[in-house]
């Protein structure tokens, strides 16, 4: 446009109305393309020489053109608007540049920059000058621009990191007025205290801007749009924007397209919107909801996070409190944590055992791996009732022992172990039972006495004097020997049950309790083919032998097949019994004093009993070995009693394990270091 200021646009005559004629006439005199366009209908009036020589149309030709298709993506806009107060030159008003492409005659595109201006008295038409443009240059400053373009897009995208609620806010309409170029953003927003928009945060003079919006306001501008000086207004803020004499405003709710929360306002009163202005607004619109909904979720989330550290902090404090031991797991069975209680119960600290399987440290009981793998099913509270565990240094201890699963939405979280020490009530509890034994016992003795002792006696006699009165070799011999060797285990029997309120020595010898059991279940055989049992006895190789009393074991054993027998007499069964070698390197022995856990004592027999009865209830399993419990019409109630009795004698164990179907009673005695007599080991 240097080259206008040479030849004067006021030459030119707009001051006063020059002929159409010499007005085309002084512009053919210019060195630049011009041309003349009509406002209404955006076509070509009129084009000067140097026009029809860089466009390679001639005049007429070019007459027929719209600006538009010369000028791909022309902007009429602004240069046909602008109000004529300080033109640059005389008559002229307010010029706009613009970058585009010519179309050329061959259809090549030229990069050209453009200058508009207003002519009031030229029918209110406006002059467009075209200069050609360097294409690198334009590269370059297309290329620069955009580099700015994407820097700016990606500093919008690290706003979400910001870590201060108000100062994210801030950078983002910061970086959204770079990027809109716009004189106002502000961001209105309607939170919890009703549907009225509150204007928020803003930028630039939003002053001019109303400080609340109606509801209506969010409900007419649910969608982004883009209102414009002498569009028709469709809310309360485009009357605003209108009355303010903004040339355009966009705006885009910030939210869910079905529930809004706010709404994003940018206007200028000088400045048109750029062709993807209201995308950039609509992606600003996007940034400031991430930020509200991700300060939101923070606030919540640090809400909860106090709730949790106090509800931690009460359970840590209970859980410190309370004297029961609390051993947490994981769904793995794998210790999370310890209470001070329970490390104090157990000889571990809490730290050392994380991360360790619970039957790593919780030693004593084979019932625990049953009611844990119950918890993992979520199965409800599962009472294991009173059983021996071993602390740390290999001290047992009685404990009650209770599985709570930790359930939420319907998946397992953990598991929680109760361990109350019994020591003192176990204490307690034997001296009491001492007591009551003892008074017991002295009217079982009595009865036994007068009842028992002396049938006993006079069979005695009689079988003697039977045997006595018949020849040596009378087949008869034989049966009377086997009824005086019941008479005798009788009267074993009974010195049992006087034995039993005090404690008794036995003499020990050298056993294999193989032979035993194999001599027991002959004598048994009659019996259990008449009830139809079938039994099998399964002996480990190389089984080593025990120390312990032949008759007293000879009472349990027989107690046991023949209660297991019992069992299955309605309907008949399968009796299994299982003799092995037990190590505690690979499985804990249930002994009941830890003392034979010395290092000396490393290997046990386990006798194991199992019948295909109905199973003993739950509830009953606790008192199957107190004294004169019974579930037996004709039981007395003492012979379970008096086999663990026997069995605690030989420095052993004796428990069960049953269910619907089957019962299961191990009987545990240590091994001898001795070897087995010449004659026992060829019987």
């Amino acid at each position: 446009m240097r080259n206008i200021s040479k030849l004067s646009i006021a030459n030119l005559g707009l001051r006063r109305k020059t002929g159409q004629e010499e007005f085309n006439a002084l512009l053919n005199l210019l060195p630049e393309a011009i041309f003349l366009i009509d406002p209404q209908t955006n076509s070509i009036s009129f084009a000067n020489t140097k026009a029809v020589e860089l466009t390679g149309y001639r005049l007429p030709e070019l007459l027929e053109f719209n600006i538009t298709e010369l000028i791909p993506g022309w902007q009429s806009r602004g240069a046909e608007q602008q109000p004529l107060e300080k033109p640059l030159h005389p008559g002229a008003g307010t010029p706009t540049h613009q970058q585009k492409d010519l179309i050329l005659n061959n259809g090549e595109p030229l990069a050209i920059r453009t200058t508009s201006a207003f002519l009031p008295n030229r029918d209110n038409q406006y002059l467009v000058v075209v200069e050609r443009e360097d294409p690198k240059v334009r590269r370059q400053t297309e290329l620069l621009r955009m580099n700015r373009f994407w820097e700016t897009l990606q500093r919008l995208a690290e706003v979400t990191q910001q870590t201060n609620f108000e100062s994210a806010i801030n950078l983002a309409l910061e970086i959204g007025q770079l990027l809109t170029g716009a004189e106002i953003l502000a961001v209105y927003y309607a939170g919890d205290k009703g549907p009225t928009l509150e204007r928020w945060a803003g930028w630039g003079a939003t002053h001019r801007l109303p400080n609340h919006l109606p509801p209506q306001d969010l409900t007419h501008l649910r969608t982004p749009f883009l209102w414009q000086r002498d569009e028709r207004t469709v809310s309360g803020l485009h009357r605003t924007a209108r009355t303010a004499g903004f040339s355009y405003m966009a705006s885009a709710p910030l939210g869910q397209a079905t529930a809004a929360i706010g709404l994003l306002v940018v206007a200028d009163s000088k400045k048109q919107p750029e062709d993807y202005g209201l995308a950039l607004v609509q992606n600003l619109a996007a940034t400031i909801t991430t930020i509200i909904q991700n300060f939101v979720q923070i606030s919540s989330l640090q809400e909860e996070l106090q709730e949790k550290d106090l509800a931690i902090a009460i359970s840590d404090a209970l859980e410190d409190a309370i004297q029961e031991g609390v051993v947490v797991l994981s769904p793995d069975l794998r210790i999370l944590k310890l209470n001070s209680s329970s490390e104090e119960m157990l000889g571990y600290e809490s730290e050392a055992v994380q991360g360790h399987l619970i039957e790593k440290i919780l030693i004593g009981t084979e019932n625990l791996v049953p009611a844990l793998k119950e918890a993992q099913q979520g199965n409800n509270d599962y009472d294991l009732g009173n059983m021996r565990l071993y602390r740390r240094n290999g001290q047992a201890f009685l404990a009650h022992l209770r599985t709570i699963p930790v359930i939420k939405a319907d998946e397992l979280r953990g598991i929680i172990i109760l361990v109350q020490d019994l020591s003192e009530q176990e204490e307690i509890r034997e001296h009491t039972q001492q007591l009551e034994q003892r008074a017991l016992l002295g009217e079982v003795t009595a009865v036994f006495a007068h009842e028992v002792r002396n049938p006993i006696n006079n069979i005695s006699t009689g079988l003697q004097l039977m045997a006595l009165n018949l020849p040596e070799d009378d087949p008869n011999q034989e049966s009377i020997n086997r009824l005086q060797q019941d008479c005798d285990r009788l009267e074993e029997l009974m010195k049992s049950v006087l034995a039993f309120s005090r404690p008794t020595d036995y003499e020990m010898e050298t056993l294999d309790l193989e032979i035993v059991l194999r001599r027991l279940l002959e004598r048994l055989h009659p019996r259990m083919v008449r009830v139809n049992v079938q039994y099998n006895l399964q002996v480990e190789p190389n089984c080593p032998p025990i120390e312990g009393n032949l008759r007293a074991l000879e009472q349990v054993f027989n107690n046991l097949i023949n209660n297991a027998v019992h069992a299955m007499s309605d309907e008949g069964g399968h009796l299994a019994i299982k003799i092995q070698s037990v190590n505690t390197a690979n499985k804990r022995v249930m002994v009941p004093h830890e003392r034979w856990l010395s290092p000396e004592r490393l290997s046990y027999i386990e006798v194991s009993v199992a019948d295909t009865g109905p199973g003993i209830p739950r509830e009953l399993q606790e008192r199957i070995f107190q004294p004169f419990f019974t579930t037996s019409k004709n039981g007395s109630g003492l012979g379970l009693a008096i086999s663990k009795r026997i069995i605690t004698a030989h420095k052993g164990n004796i428990y069960l394990t049953s269910f619907p179907g089957g019962t299961v009673f191990h009987v545990q005695i240590p091994t001898s270091d001795k070897a087995l007599p010449d004659e026992t080991r060829h019987s």
